[in-house]
């Protein structure tokens, strides 16, 4: 009998099918991959297990008994316990202290069973502890703060143990010792579920992978099935086409440099998101920066417009542009079209645009309008509709018909493709080429998806786990790293 059983698993938020008839089953002593790119449905199958969410239909089974009706801490008293992405330990109290708060009894007692402590003690030692006992969170390094929260889940004498995105925000090296001490845990006779986007990173660990995209499970087995799997490789890359530079422009090797980065460290608490990350776009180049989920993308972008601290500069045509605000780097002529879109859902399209060109001069703002208009005419036949009530495909166009209205000299996209259908793509593939080609602009775009990349850039720079891992042409990188990229 299956340690864990999932039958016809059914979620719906309002109009949106979060999972479609989820089937899977975790055997004991198991570890299970469970993978997708963002929001593939990956939390709310997650949260549906532990049980943050109630199914609308479906079954989930733990140890032979119906538990999709229980409260969570019942089903942490049956057995599961979760450690999630976002670290956030009691700050007031030693490592050795949130351990023994999770070996407590639910329920208010004057005095508390004996051998607490030594429980705790032995859990600590068993995750590399021993040194850091009496420490409180803040005197931690981010790596030791996310053994500290394993070290809380196991507490809880868990038979299924999930892990959400445990490697987000770990070095290289970080990510390999974090690996070895999930493997040991097996000896523990629990099953673990390894929630995560990012293929590479347990493809070596577990014993099998479920694969899922749009809420639908689109292969199971064990890694090396799943990996080679062609709808995996569609959904994580993008659609198989021949990959060739749709774009015939090149730029001149000798053409000035608008952008140079170099980012020596950029981190969020103690989470390092990026480490030595130097980059250059030149004037009228296609640049694209790709990797999976979490490499470290946005938080690029995000440096480049001032939004996060980091150690190192940006320069602007030679001039640094560390110390400006987010709006006077725009006025620069950087124009960002963010992967969230960040749109004014209440507002129309046209609305939407004149935000953008509130300094422009009225029968200017007009003519700026029109000219994005003859790029996106169905955003013209929509006008006046609320960005809401437009389709994924619409609200991405309007958001770069955003950026364009401010006449920059180079436009950064973050994942413009995510989330969209195939014949969107091609829509925003052209709009792309008419970008660089007809208006000449300068684009850095950031993508996971590797073919529409490749299909259009000119560089390419390779991000993994926050580390630049390649720098090179688009021939050179389908040379050097290819089908890799997954694997």
């Amino acid at each position: 009998m299956a340690l864990l059983e999932v039958k016809n698993l059914d979620k719906y938020f309002g109009g949106i099918h979060a999972t479609d008839n989820v089937s899977f089953e975790i055997n004991k002593n198991e570890i299970v991959g469970l993978i997708g790119p963002n929001g593939a449905g990956k939390s709310t199958i997650m949260h549906l297990l532990i049980g943050l969410y109630k199914p609308t239909n479906g079954i989930i089974k733990f140890n032979g008994e119906e538990i999709q009706h229980l409260s969570i801490h019942k089903r942490i008293k049956k057995g599961i316990a979760v450690m999630f992405q976002h670290s956030r330990p009691l700050s007031r109290q030693t490592v050795l202290e949130n351990i023994e708060l999770s070996l407590l009894e639910d329920k208010f007692q004057f005095f508390y069973k004996k051998g607490i402590k030594e429980q705790a003690i032995q859990i600590a030692k068993k995750l590399g502890l021993e040194l850091v006992y009496n420490k409180r969170p803040s005197e931690l390094a981010f790596g030791i703060i996310r053994r500290m929260e394993l070290a809380k889940a196991i507490a809880l004498n868990p038979k299924l143990l999930l892990l959400d995105e445990p490697f987000a925000g770990l070095s290289h090296l970080e990510v390999e010792e974090f690996s070895k001490l999930i493997r040991s845990l097996t000896k523990e006779n629990f099953s673990i579920i390894i929630v995560d986007h990012n293929v590479k990173a347990v493809k070596d660990l577990v014993d099998k992978i479920i694969a899922i995209h749009a809420g639908k499970i689109i292969s199971t087995g064990t890694p090396e099935e799943v990996i080679s799997n062609k709808e995996v490789k569609r959904v994580f890359l993008g659609e198989q086409t021949k990959i060739e530079n749709s774009n015939q422009k090149q730029t001149d090797l000798n053409a000035k440099i608008l952008l140079e980065v170099n980012i020596t460290s950029l981190s969020y608490n103690k989470a390092q998101a990026l480490r030595n990350v130097d980059l250059i776009v030149k004037e009228g180049q296609f640049v694209s920066v790709v990797g999976l989920n979490g490499a470290g993308k946005t938080s690029l972008f995000k440096a480049i417009f001032s939004f996060v601290n980091y150690e190192g500069d940006i320069k602007w045509q030679g001039k640094s542009i560390k110390h400006l605000k987010t709006a006077e780097i725009v006025n620069l002529g950087i124009s960002f079209v963010p992967e969230t879109r960040e749109l004014f859902k209440f507002m129309s399209t046209e609305e939407n645009l004149n935000l953008a060109l509130q300094k422009v001069e009225k029968n200017e703002a007009k003519k700026r309008i029109e000219e994005v208009y003859s790029i996106f005419p169905r955003l013209a036949e929509r006008k006046k509709q609320l960005a809401s009530t437009l389709s994924g495909g619409e609200q991405q166009m309007l958001t770069i018909a955003r950026a364009l209205v401010q006449k920059p000299k180079m436009i950064v996209l973050d994942e413009p493709t995510l989330g969209l259908a195939p014949i969107v793509l091609e829509d925003i593939s052209k709009v792309l080429d008419y970008m660089h080609t007809q208006m000449n602009l300068t684009i850095l775009l950031g993508e996971q998806n590797l073919h529409f990349a490749l299909r259009h850039s000119e560089k390419v720079y390779l991000l993994e786990h926050g580390n630049l891992i390649c720098d090179c042409t688009m021939e050179e990188f389908k040379e050097r790293i290819g089908e890799k990229y997954l694997a």
